[in-house]
């Protein structure tokens, strides 16, 4: 009889183990949503594609940059404050023809977590730039570009407004100035 018991009990235990370790990853997996799932989708739709470049840069390796570059306080401080970059870029002309990152992305849906920076809308290019703010900094920045060349950048992170408004200062893009009003 102490053996059945002792088997019944390893039994849940087994059970115990295989429901934690399905609640860790869900919880892991629901972390990475962080980001919209039209963003998500366009990175896992088209990386692997001809002419399509799909980047992903670590946040250590940001730090690495920041610690052994020679670049301004600020600019260091930035690079610190950046926990990842992903990067999707086509340069895929038939494939451009047909999709635009921009119009890819449903707005509306993301207006709820996410401000809309900047739009810009031509006749044949979009670009937008979104921020998303939690306990005061900003921990997502998006960048997407689409029309002849479409363009991807999310940026994720702890990032101070102020820093971003070093974009601006750094780049000379006008449209970066905005980053700060996030």
């Amino acid at each position: 009889m102490l053996i059945s018991i002792v088997k019944y009990t390893d039994h849940n235990f087994k059970d115990m183990k295989k429901i934690l370790l399905q609640f860790v990853l869900i919880l892991c997996v629901s972390g990475l949503g962080a980001q919209s799932s039209d963003i998500n989708r366009l990175f896992a739709s088209y990386r692997g594609e001809e002419d399509v470049l799909s980047l992903y840069i670590p946040g250590f390796l940001c730090r690495l940059g920041a610690a052994i570059g020679d670049m301004e306080d600020a600019e260091r401080e930035l690079l610190y404050s950046i926990s990842s970059i992903r990067i999707l870029v086509s340069e895929n002309t038939q494939l451009n023809r047909h999709v635009n990152f921009v119009r890819e992305i449903n707005l509306e849906k993301l207006n709820g977590d996410y401000v809309i920076l900047l739009t810009v809308h031509d006749s044949d290019e979009d670009v937008v730039i979104l921020g998303r703010r939690n306990n005061g900094y900003i921990r997502d920045l998006i960048i997407a570009v689409g029309g002849n060349e479409n363009v991807l950048v999310c940026i994720k992170g702890r990032m101070n407004a102020d820093l971003l408004g070093i974009l601006y200062e750094i780049t000379g893009i006008e449209e970066c100035r905005y980053t700060k009003d996030v």
